[in-house]
C-alpha cells in the first residue's frame, strides 16, 4: 500500500458522514491534490462552510479514510449543475437537486486500509446497446466496475431482467450478458433513468478486452 497516492482515488466512489448530525453523503472524487479533495455529489441537505466529515474513498481493494472540513460549495457544468442558495448572515448553503461540487480540506492523518468494496470508476460516456428479449435499447455508460456497469438511458428496464450489452469502447466492442439490478429516475438528468447492470457472463474474446479497459480507466 505504500505506493498508493491520493491521485489513485480520483474518479472513484466516496462516502462521507457529517460529524455533527451523522447525515450520510455519497459522490465521486473529482480531484485530490495535497490536502484538498473535490467531490461531485447530489444532495438536498443544507451544508455549511466548516462542516466536518468522516470521509472514505474506495479504490482497488483499498480505501482511504480521513476527516475533512468543507471549504467551498460550487457548481459543475450546465448539464448537471445544482441550484446553490446561501442563507443570509450565515455560512449555510442549500444545495438543491442536481450534482454540485464540494471542496474539502483534509483535517486528520490519512489512513489506508484493505477494502472489500467493489471498485467503481467514472468513465467518459460510452455508447451501449442493451438487448432484452426482442427489444433493443440504447444508453451511455457513466461508471464501470469489475462486476458490471452503471448507465443512463431514456428507456426503462425491469429489475432482474436478463440482458445482453454491447459497449462501444476505444478498444473496440465489448459484449457481455448481464442482469438489471435497478432502474431509477436519474437525479442528474431530466427524463433519463439510471440503470445498474451486473455481468453474469463474458466470453474469452471480450473478457481480456474488458480487463484492459478497466486497467486503463483505473
Amino acid at each position: 500500500m505504500g505506493r498508493i497516492s491520493a491521485k489513485d482515488f480520483v474518479g472513484t466512489r466516496a462516502r462521507f458522514q457529517r460529524l455533527r448530525d451523522a447525515k450520510l453523503f455519497a459522490g465521486w472524487i473529482e480531484d485530490f491534490y495535497g490536502n484538498l479533495v473535490t467531490i461531485s455529489t447530489n444532495t438536498n441537505f443544507a451544508v455549511e462552510i466548516g462542516d466536518e466529515f468522516r470521509f472514505e474513498g474506495f479504490g482497488n481493494k483499498v480505501s482511504i479514510v480521513f476527516n475533512a472540513k468543507l471549504q467551498t460549495v460550487g457548481q459543475l457544468d450546465s448539464m448537471a449543475e445544482a441550484k446553490v442558495t446561501s442563507v443570509d448572515g450565515t455560512n449555510v448553503k442549500i444545495v438543491e437537486a442536481r450534482r454540485s461540487k464540494l471542496e474539502l480540506s483534509v483535517s486528520s492523518p490519512v489512513r489506508l486500509a484493505a477494502s472489500q468494496e467493489s471498485l467503481r470508476m467514472q468513465t467518459n460516456e460510452v455508447f451501449v446497446q442493451i438487448s432484452e428479449s426482442e427489444r433493443d435499447y440504447t444508453g451511455f455508460v457513466i461508471d464501470v466496475g469489475q462486476q458490471g456497469i452503471g448507465l443512463v438511458s431514456q428507456f426503462k428496464l425491469n429489475a432482474r431482467a436478463s440482458v445482453r450489452v454491447v459497449m462501444d469502447t476505444r478498444l473496440g466492442p465489448i459484449e457481455a450478458l448481464g442482469q438489471v439490478r435497478y432502474c431509477l429516475p436519474d437525479k442528474d438528468r431530466d427524463g433519463m433513468n439510471r440503470i445498474g447492470i451486473m455481468f453474469t457472463d463474458m466470453d474469452r474474446v471480450h473478457r481480456p478486452r474488458w480487463d484492459r479497459y478497466l486497467s486503463e480507466a483505473a
